[in-house]
């Protein structure tokens, strides 16, 4: 344990103690302290402790409010030690582990003190050694839930290893309360709340009474109440409400391929590929963007379907920064005739604002031939994307004179896609070499075989999808991949 130039306190008041605590922990005991006052509300009309005589004598309805206050105190024994020490890390020792845990007992202690002091005249001690016995009540409910509040049904809790019904009844509900809360706003997902209540749930009989479970079940609707108006102070974020219906029987969508990178376990960047039904007779068969190109332009369609995987796209990059996910974002395998529309600048704006995403988030592709091939028109429209912010990312790219890497930086082109036939070549190895002294990252689609995927990595390629890397996935599989690869 490093030396610190802290200095254990003797605390005088509840309000002098309390601030002695860290403002996360403040925080997190304020919404523990609502969660334990519905919970106990609920507890005492299910009757919840009432087999025993101790339960029957605490579990009863004038307490709801003091139950407050024991929620709001209940870890008041971090007060006295550092403030490094409040916060549980995966990297205490197992000295620091046992200097964190003694905040329960340090916490009743405190807590017997203050009511001591707070205690008339005559219920005052000249002994200061040991505890005041006490036959107040409330005084004795809030030094057990400091005490006792991580003590687990199974005995497999502390400090004192307690088992079932020998952990105080308003203990156990300030326990599952503290649970409830660090699940909820620790949990990097879209729906913690939910995840939280079914991962408690599933641990009845075992960390909680069965007893219990069922009150949290009964109390479901108003925790929730209690999850959401605390939302703001916590790291996670409601469910995204998306703008494209993912309906079964809808006739397009998009599918998302991992774009790994040579780092272990990264992934900056997801490749969203489009997918239409409409086979005749197979249902099932989907058909792409090459399939169904001189379809889109011969019927007039490619701004609305363009637009649909926009939003798409956009609903799925909000949902990643809505868990916080450390990816990039997505490259959209666009339909290459949207550029040759009349500008859609006034369209990004207001996609921007209905889906509100970080720009940089949403790459799309644009096929290199087509950027060599088009009018001026055309290319000021490309130029005024990229000066708006919008990630035009040139796909297939190749040397050529008239889009050498200095111009395609100059344009204000960030990333692109190097044509397959330059990989596992020499001239391939001095193109990407020039596009980094260019400041342009390099991306690839075909990592298919080792030979590829060590070729890419040795060039420094920013990433890489292809047979090598990943299958496509949907989009809430493409999340839970995520959240399943960041907790490696």
């Amino acid at each position: 344990m490093t030396q610190q130039n802290w200095k254990r306190k003797e605390y005088e008041s509840w309000d002098e103690a309390f601030r002695g605590l860290t403002p996360v922990i403040r925080q997190q005991s304020v919404r523990v302290a609502a969660y334990t006052q519905v919970l106990f509300a609920e507890a005492v009309k299910m009757k919840f402790g009432a087999n025993t005589q101790a339960g029957q004598e605490r579990m009863k309805g004038q307490y709801a409010d003091f139950m407050y206050k024991c929620g709001i105190y209940h870890q008041l024994g971090k007060a006295l030690v550092p403030p490094e020490y409040q916060v549980l890390q995966e990297s205490f020792t197992d000295e620091e582990m046992a200097v964190y845990k003694k905040y329960t007992t340090d916490g009743r202690a405190l807590v017997a003190s203050l009511q001591e002091k707070g205690a008339n005249v005559k219920d005052r001690r000249k002994d200061k050694s040991g505890e005041l016995p006490t036959k107040n009540l409330p005084w004795l409910i809030m030094r057990e839930c400091c005490e006792q509040h991580m003590e687990r049904w199974d005995g497999s809790g502390y400090p004192a290893n307690r088992l079932g019904s020998d952990i105080s009844a308003p203990a156990q509900i300030v326990g599952l309360a503290k649970e409830l809360d660090r699940l909820a706003s620790e949990t990097r997902a879209e729906n913690p709340f939910e995840l939280a209540f079914d991962e408690i749930v599933s641990k009845g009989g075992k960390d909680w009474s069965p007893e219990l479970i069922e009150v949290l079940k009964a109390a479901k609707e108003k925790c929730y109440a209690v999850y959401y108006k605390y939302i703001t102070y916590t790291r996670t974020l409601p469910k995204t409400i998306p703008l494209v219906e993912r309906s079964d029987k809808r006739s397009m969508g998009l599918k998302y391929r991992p774009m790994a990178s040579s780092e272990q376990n990264v992934v900056p960047l997801y490749e969203a590929e489009p997918w239409f039904k409409g086979v005749a007779d197979r249902p099932d068969d989907t058909e792409t963007i090459e399939d169904l190109r001189e379809l889109f332009v011969r019927t007039n369609i490619v701004e609305d379907i363009s637009w649909y995987l926009l939003y798409e796209a956009c609903d799925a990059v909000l949902r990643m920064q809505n868990c916080n996910l450390a990816v990039d974002g997505i490259l959209l395998n666009m339909i290459p005739e949207f550029y040759s529309l009349a500008s859609q600048l006034q369209k990004f704006n207001k996609l921007f604002k209905d889906q509100p995403i970080e720009k940089h988030r949403l790459m799309l592709t644009l096929p290199f031939d087509m950027l060599c091939s088009c009018n001026k028109t055309t290319l000021e429209n490309i130029e005024r994307y990229l000066r708006n912010g919008i990630l035009v990312v040139p796909d297939a790219v190749r040397p050529d004179d008239s889009f050498s890497a200095e111009r395609l930086s100059q344009m204000g082109v960030t990333k692109v896609v190097l044509a397959k036939e330059l990989l596992r070549t020499a001239e391939g190895k001095v193109f990407v070499n020039e596009l980094h002294k260019n400041g342009i990252s390099v991306l690839s689609k075909s990592a298919d075989s080792p030979e590829a995927l060590k070729w890419l990595s040795s060039n420094r390629a920013f990433c890489y999808s292809g047979t090598m890397v990943g299958v496509a996935v949907d989009e809430d599989e493409m999340i839970l991949d995520i959240l399943a690869r960041e907790e490696l």
